[in-house]
């Protein structure tokens, strides 16, 4: 059986792209999901919830009774700047809207939400939080705790280095702090849309998690993953560009300038052009 076929849920169509940080996951996130079948998930960093909606969707269509739970205080960090109020509203309208028995939100610092949750409790835990080799172990050090002993770890930006994108790569430690701790977990670490590392923290996961960790070590695995994550950018892309149609001049311009500079200065901009025109 090959890989396209034995993880075809990967190439679902996701309903929500809000941003282009963690998009290239989104196959894999579905598939871990079909494979671990988590009760419990917490991501610990939504911004506008790329991850945390793709989490959601593959939970409802697997019609499981797991819930969502996405921690944020929404006001930014030292790599993403500030927040404006508009992203967290956006994403809350969204969970309220289409994942109503799915999705909890809780505007907290990850170190206090962690008392909201029993011990061993959570069977996945995604870390995208501040991505400095301090906070990362903080938050890991924090939260493992409360991992079941079916629990996975995912880190974000495990491939965010200077040689992978230069300069913003300054002070991002997820990868050094990656690497200190695979070596004792089955894990599987992808280098596409600025990698994703899995750790495999507890004993008794489901053979199915397992085998996707063998799978792992050919590389025509990590290939069908990032092909499908490539997909999915390009038509972030496009969708990107079509929000171009309606602006003119100087904001169409302006506005394919800051293509990486995140999608509330984009946004911004669509929205000077309405005033303004």
């Amino acid at each position: 059986m090959g890989f396209e076929e034995k993880y075809r849920l990967a190439a679902m169509s996701p309903k929500l792209l809000p941003s282009q940080w963690w998009i290239g996951h989104i196959p894999f996130g579905f598939e871990i999901i079909r494979a671990l079948r988590p009760q419990k998930i917490v991501e610990l960093g939504v911004y506008s919830g790329a991850s945390l909606m793709a989490f959601c969707q593959v939970v409802e269509k697997l019609k499981l009774s797991t819930k969502c739970f996405g921690i944020d205080l929404w006001e930014g960090d030292i790599h993403m700047g500030e927040f404006e109020e508009s992203i967290y509203r956006g994403i809350s309208d969204y969970c309220h809207k289409y994942y109503p028995h799915t999705a909890v939100l809780i505007r907290k610092r990850f170190d206090d939400a962690v008392d909201d949750f029993e011990d061993g409790s959570v069977d996945l835990l995604h870390i995208d939080g501040t991505h400095t080799f301090e906070a990362v172990s903080t938050d890991y050090q924090t939260w493992i705790p409360k991992m079941s002993d079916r629990g996975v770890v995912l880190f974000h930006d495990t491939n965010v280095t200077y040689e992978t994108v230069g300069p913003g790569a300054k002070d991002f430690g997820v990868k050094a702090f990656f690497e200190s701790l695979k070596n004792g977990y089955p894990h599987i670490e992808f280098k596409h849309c600025y990698g994703l590392g899995v750790l495999v923290v507890g004993k008794k996961v489901p053979p199915a998690l397992l085998d996707m960790v063998e799978d792992a070590s050919d590389p025509r695995f990590l290939e069908y993953f990032a092909s499908l994550g490539e997909k999915i950018s390009k038509r972030f892309e496009r969708e990107e560009l079509e929000k171009t149609d309606s602006l003119t001049g100087p904001f169409r311009r302006i506005y394919r300038s800051v293509k990486g500079c995140g999608c509330n200065i984009r946004n911004r901009v669509l929205a000077w052009s309405r005033v303004r025109t």
